[in-house]
């Protein structure tokens, strides 16, 4: 009997990459998960969208080492985004590493093991997209997955390596995600996550036109109620109005969606090579809060980009505190090799970068405390997350429909009403009676 461990890092979608090769390595001769001192064999995913996260991957690849130094029976797989991008040169980098693998090659994971030279870089296979056959062991709690139905981006920002490392666009089709999706609900999932770089764009490649609106129609009449369909992540561009009214009718889509914006200055998305026309993106959104009653919506802001003067920025300030987002967050600019923003002039020095993302997220947690206290006395729909924690009051952890896991806040919900019924994953409708900066509280009689 061999044992694994198994360390992801990064976003949802390499999660998802990362429960495929653990179902996979349990469908074969590995039985076993345990800690990275105590198993056989060591897999890390890794990330390497900007700097903090290639500093994070460096610094587990560093510690993994050492486990393999200390027992150089282990055998130590690096796989994911880190490998795929920088590929050849890492062997030399740290020759204890036995396997690297790339994001179109992890699929082949077991036939990988069976190499006999170690120290060997995988990073050739063509583009890969997963399906409802392929084998998947679960990460998140029995209650929520993630689905991933796009793979790859077609769009060029020129920040962003993820095009460049994940490829073109792919969209599985409508019929697999509803198989998956069906078969998440047997294994007693009540949260299904569609992910995607974006999502919006759905089906594009193998229809010529975005299909996501169909896919949700498909799976709104298809699902069980009681089923919550959450939307992870939509570019602006890509929402039309067919797909704003197919969300705002669904009882099963939550009202929450994650646009991001990456800025709101014309001249900086121009540099960034993203859409230009802030007054039609802004119409958009303002299109959906109208339409979609109880929207939560959630932006993503970039600061300190190139050219990024005070007065773009100030103007960036601006907009937030009048459009008042419900979620917001920020990343500061770090300029990535290979990319044409990193050979921009007028980069912007990083003292200022960090006080631009403290001034944004300031004026972001006193939008967030004056909606949270907008909230009280509301009833909304709530899936408890953990629990009881304790029995009197018989207390829960939860989250709103507007607050995805992991980057949103929580609910702690006091249960009066067949308390001893009540479990982690169940939707009940919870009325606000407390409120802080990023989290409620609420109570279910």
């Amino acid at each position: 009997m061999k044992s694994v461990s198994f360390i992801s890092l990064g976003c949802d979608k390499n999660l998802v990459d990362s429960e495929v090769v653990i179902g996979k390595l349990l469908s074969s001769k590995y039985t076993k998960i345990t800690t990275p001192e105590t198993a056989d064999l060591i897999v890390i995913n890794t990330c390497c969208f900007i700097d903090e996260a290639i500093q994070e991957t460096e610094s587990w690849i560093n510690r993994l080492v050492q486990i393999k130094r200390e027992d150089s029976n282990k055998t130590l797989m690096v796989i994911g985004c880190y490998p795929q991008r920088y590929g050849k040169q890492l062997s030399s980098k740290y020759p204890e590493v036995d396997y690297w693998i790339g994001v179109n090659d992890f699929p082949f994971i077991n036939e990988i093991l069976t190499q006999k030279n170690r120290n060997r870089v995988f990073i050739d296979n063509p583009p890969y997209l997963y399906n409802e056959k392929t084998e998947r062991f679960l990460s998140t709690p029995s209650h929520y997955a993630y689905l991933k139905i796009t793979e790859g981006c077609n769009h060029q920002c020129s920040y962003c390596v993820i095009p460049s490392i994940r490829g073109k666009q792919r969209s599985r089709q409508i019929e697999s995600v509803q198989k998956e999706a069906l078969q998440l609900i047997d294994q007693g999932v009540k949260e299904i996550i569609l992910i995607g770089q974006d999502i919006g764009h759905f089906g594009l490649d193998w229809s010529g036109k975005k299909e996501l609106a169909h896919l949700l129609k498909r799976l709104d009449h298809s699902l069980p109620n009681g089923i919550w369909i959450r939307l992870l992540y939509l570019s602006p561009e890509s929402m039309n109005q067919q797909l704003i009214e197919t969300i705002a009718t669904s009882e099963k889509i939550c009202k929450y969606l994650d646009v991001p914006l990456q800025h709101t200055h014309p001249f900086i998305l121009q540099k960034m090579n993203r859409p230009s026309n802030i007054d039609k993106t802004f119409k958009i959104l303002n299109t959906l809060r109208k339409t979609i009653p109880g929207l939560f919506l959630r932006t993503t802001l970039i600061v300190g980009f190139p050219g990024e003067t005070d007065a773009i920025f100030n103007q960036m300030v601006s907009t937030i505190k009048s459009f008042r987002f419900e979620r917001l967050g920020c990343f500061v600019y770090s300029p990535q090799s290979g990319t044409p923003a990193s050979q921009l002039p007028h980069q912007v020095e990083d003292e200022i970068k960090q006080n631009r993302y403290h001034q944004i997220m300031k004026i972001q947690k006193k939008i967030a405390h004056d909606f949270h206290r907008s909230l009280i006395g509301k009833t909304l729909e709530v899936i408890l997350d953990q629990g009881p924690l304790s029995q009197k009051p018989r207390t829960f952890l939860g989250r709103t429909y507007g607050d995805a896991p992991d980057v949103d806040g929580q609910i702690k919900v006091i249960v009066h009403k067949n308390s001893k019924t009540v479990q982690p994953g169940d939707i009940l409708k919870v009325t606000i009676n407390k409120s802080s900066t990023y989290d409620l509280e609420g109570i279910y009689s």
